[in-house]
């Protein structure tokens, strides 16, 4: 999911009048809200079914670490969801927006590639050892945590494709310019590391190259549409924290 602000292009948005401004509205409240808000909502859906269902096979008097085991892991993934659902219902209109085509597609392929990685579990290429697996469900914890962290700050800024409405640093943001990105990262790499199935080990490599692309555009023109986004860029780091 897109992080934050931008323009199109190398103009802001344009204020239409009449008919034009009316389809602009229509075209908002379906691209920009609805279809957003409904394609998360659906995989919430799915996930809240999958959580509910963990919680009930969970045995009397569980501990925390049969919880971090199941539930909490999907628990957070479900407020990963659930939250864009809100945001989306109830953003403003933006400012400006890159309305390229290749920015557009960028934004959609790298939402939707995540859910390739673990939405087909077969085959399976080769049993990991015990020590990967086990590291995978914090590894999981911590990069869901820090997306809902990420969400919690980011609010009605969040976008799919680039749009500008306001610059999020504080935070996670005060330490790296994309922890959205760096979270759905770590949760591809658990993902793949727990169940290296064949599409999710083909899937890793250009998803993360499609994740790049997506911030190297946002970068480029959140320069343009903030005049302190270049002090923001020197005091941070891109996807690590201090280092890279």
């Amino acid at each position: 999911m897109a992080e934050r602000a931008l323009d199109r292009g190398r103009h802001p948005v344009p204020h239409a009048t009449g008919v034009h401004q009316r389809l602009e509205e229509v075209r908002f409240l379906v691209f920009g809200r609805s279809l957003p808000a409904v394609l998360f909502g659906v995989l919430g859906f799915r996930v809240l079914l999958n959580f509910l269902s963990q919680v009930r096979g969970l045995p009397p008097h569980a501990n925390l670490v049969a919880l971090a085991a199941g539930p909490l892991p999907t628990g957070l993934y479900f407020l990963f969801c659930a939250i864009p659902v809100g945001i989306y219902l109830t953003r403003p209109r933006p400012t400006a927006r890159d309305g390229r085509l290749v920015a557009r597609a960028a934004g959609m392929v790298g939402t939707t590639m995540l859910l390739v990685v673990g939405a087909f579990p077969e085959p399976v290429l080769f049993t990991p050892p015990a020590a990967l697996r086990d590291a995978a469900t914090p590894l999981t914890i911590v990069a869901f945590s820090v997306a809902v962290t990420s969400l919690l700050y980011l609010r009605r800024s969040l976008s799919i494709i680039p749009e500008a409405r306001r610059l999020v640093t504080g935070g996670p943001y005060g330490l790296i310019r994309h922890p959205l990105y760096a979270a759905e990262v770590l949760v591809a790499f658990a993902i793949t590391i727990s169940r290296p199935a064949l599409w999710a080990v083909l899937a890793i490599i250009p998803f993360i190259g499609v994740l790049l692309v997506r911030a190297s555009f946002e970068e480029r023109l959140l320069g343009r549409a903030f005049p302190g986004y270049r002090a923001y860029v020197a005091r941070t780091k891109r996807l690590i924290p201090l280092v890279w």
